[in-house]
């Protein structure tokens, strides 16, 4: 009896331990078979987009070396090839099928909402601890910065070149009188800013934030226009915001209200500016750029870019209007 038993047991564990040994084997395999299909159908996908972004690509560019010959009908082509322009899923694309298409960062993500991190007023004592927090997250964001001499400043001016933020202008002292005093004066000012930031930096600076914004209360709406006019002929961009962190007021305000200024309307925008301001004083705007870039990013089809010359200008005066 005891050796009947003895075997029965041997013969159920052997067969446990087959089943246990067969599982470890197709486990394994059926998962990597599901996730072949998925990746191959992925990979699929993004090469058929690939294939009609480029034959869009060739078409746009007919359609502009035809477009003297009749501009109606350039018109309407342009106007029926922009709704059938797709829509790429970068997220699932490798970096050498990126690089393939040879795209800027605001053509690869057409069709994305797009945000912009703007800060202004700076370098300043936080803005080490910024460029920190975006080196981290990966994220590149633009700085209109004013003009402050001094080792320490100009280390900073080279690390947002140098770690492919862009270098926006912002006016050399914020002072309103001393900006908008005149035609002269704005000239001189812009000129001077621009100039010190070529030589610190090997950059010369296209962009530039009106102090207090196109739509300031100092300087009036003809004298902005004029001042506008200035910087187009100098083929420099002026950029506003539609998105405010109110971080510029007299009260510090806390972390979380930040947050929900900076995200909480995102949605509303395809293209979404967002102030904030780069002084010693705003060390709540720091405590909250981590959760508020962690939030953006986990938004669908959102995705956090530096101002370029191909970025659509936010404007709250525009010339000739």
């Amino acid at each position: 009896m005891d050796d009947d038993r003895r075997r029965r047991r041997v013969k159920r564990l052997k067969k446990e331990i087959l089943g246990f040994l067969l599982a470890l084997i197709l486990v394994p395999w059926v998962f990597v078979t599901v996730f072949g299909i998925r990746n191959n159908k992925l990979k699929k996908e993004n090469a058929e987009k690939t294939d009609l972004l480029n034959q869009y690509l060739e078409q746009m560019e007919m359609l502009s070396q035809a477009a003297t010959e009749n501009e109606d009908l350039y018109k309407e082509s342009l106007a029926t090839m922009e709704n059938m322009k797709p829509v790429l899923d970068v997220e699932s694309m490798t970096k050498e099928e990126i690089e393939a298409l040879s795209l800027s960062e605001e053509e690869l993500y057409d069709g994305y909402r797009k945000v912009y991190l703007t800060f202004d007023d700076g370098p300043s004592s936080n803005t080490e601890a910024i460029l920190d927090i975006l080196k981290e997250y990966n994220v590149k964001a633009t700085f209109f910065v004013i003009y402050k001499d001094g080792r320490d400043n100009e280390e900073l001016y080279r690390r947002i070149a140098d770690e492919g933020h862009t270098l926006g202008m912002h006016s050399c002292t914020h002072v309103y009188s001393t900006v908008y005093g005149s035609e002269e004066d704005f000239i001189e000012d812009t000129n001077t800013l621009r100039n010190f930031l070529y030589m610190v930096t090997g950059v010369e600076s296209e962009f530039y934030r009106f102090p207090g914004g196109s739509s300031n209360r100092v300087a009036t709406r003809d004298e902005m226009r004029s001042f506008a006019q200035i910087l187009n002929d100098e083929g420099i961009i002026y950029y506003d915001w539609n998105v405010s962190s109110q971080d510029a007021t007299s009260s510090i305000l806390s972390k979380n209200q930040i947050v929900r200024n900076a995200t909480d309307n995102l949605e509303r925008f395809n293209e979404a500016v967002i102030l904030f301001h780069d002084t010693g004083s705003k060390v709540t705007t720091v405590e909250a750029l981590p959760e508020i870039i962690e939030k953006i990013q986990a938004m669908d089809h959102t995705v956090i870019l530096p101002i370029t010359r191909e970025t659509k200008p936010i404007q709250h005066l525009t010339v000739g209007k």
